[in-house]
């Protein structure tokens, strides 16, 4: 829960973002200026940097003026230095930012426009691009409606980068588990979809974020151990029938799903794509 009082304001709602940070001066600078030049007028943009060593904090210092908190020093991972950025908020509306994605521009303006016109919603999440290190456009990501059945048993169909939440989601929220290396956002999409249900999540069809993709970075090499974080979780949130023949039944069941969804958003072409991915990632298993 957040240590401050959210923002009371209506007419324009506040924005807080906060952005976990270690070791990315090659891309840091992009995600703040991705923020800044949003030119929207509400901002609470929060920094928590685990101690980098490669000139980050440099970096951070030239927007001093611009960052309402930031810190450097050394954490447990990514999951505690969301936890401290976000018990700082006091926006009503809160965005998570890693220090090596970028928001499009009017991300923000788009959300709070789609808060605004359906204020029974309380999550508004839309497309999402890959991007490589020079910021080259990878792929064009359609997001799907949300639903809990499909992300608990198949896997993800929209993007924490590409997501905004009203503030008392999460202070409904328990908090991301520092014991987790690769799947916080994957937790923090369940505990949302699970205390709130999916009639709150709200897609509207704009792209609002892009996640990098490049050598090196800890996406790239988490195969190995995500599987047992998904475990873990499972096993928290009450479906471990996940790994069990009924679970199989429904994966296969969102499978479908997914390529019906892939057609609905990017015709034959993108199902085409996306089938032949998935069949070059399922052989090289």
């Amino acid at each position: 829960m957040s240590i401050n009082s959210h923002s009371t304001s209506s007419a324009i709602p506040k924005f807080s973002i906060v952005m976990p940070s270690y070791n990315q001066s090659r891309y840091i600078e992009r995600s703040i200026q991705s923020i800044l030049l949003q030119g929207y007028p509400n901002l609470e943009l929060i920094i928590i940097d685990g101690g980098s060593t490669d000139g980050s904090v440099e970096v951070i210092r030239q927007y001093n003026n611009y960052i309402d908190y930031w810190v450097s020093e050394p954490d447990c991972g990514q999951s505690e230095a969301l936890n401290k950025g976000f018990s700082r908020c006091t926006g009503d509306i809160y965005g998570w930012l890693n220090s090596d994605d970028t928001y499009l521009p009017q991300s923000f303006q788009y959300a709070a426009d789609a808060f605004k016109r359906v204020p029974k919603k309380n999550i508004v999440f839309g497309d999402w691009l890959s991007i490589d290190e020079h910021d080259n456009i990878l792929d064009v990501n359609h997001a799907f409606d949300f639903s809990l059945g499909q992300f608990k048993y198949e896997g993800f169909h929209l993007n924490a980068q590409s997501m905004f939440w009203r503030a008392h989601v999460h202070d409904s929220f328990g908090g991301f588990d520092v014991s987790l290396n690769n799947t916080m956002d994957y937790q923090m999409i369940i505990e949302f979809g699970l205390q709130q249900g999916q009639q709150s999540f709200y897609r509207i069809p704009y792209i609002l974020g892009a996640f990098r993709r490049y050598q090196g970075q800890k996406t790239s090499n988490f195969d190995s151990c995500v599987a047992n974080e998904h475990k873990r979780i499972a096993n928290r949130y009450g479906y471990s029938d996940k790994y069990t023949l009924i679970g199989m039944v429904k994966r296969l069941f969102y499978r479908t799903r997914r390529a019906i969804w892939y057609f609905k958003r990017g015709g034959i072409s993108v199902l085409r794509i996306r089938l032949a991915n998935w069949l070059s990632y399922a052989n090289s298993k």
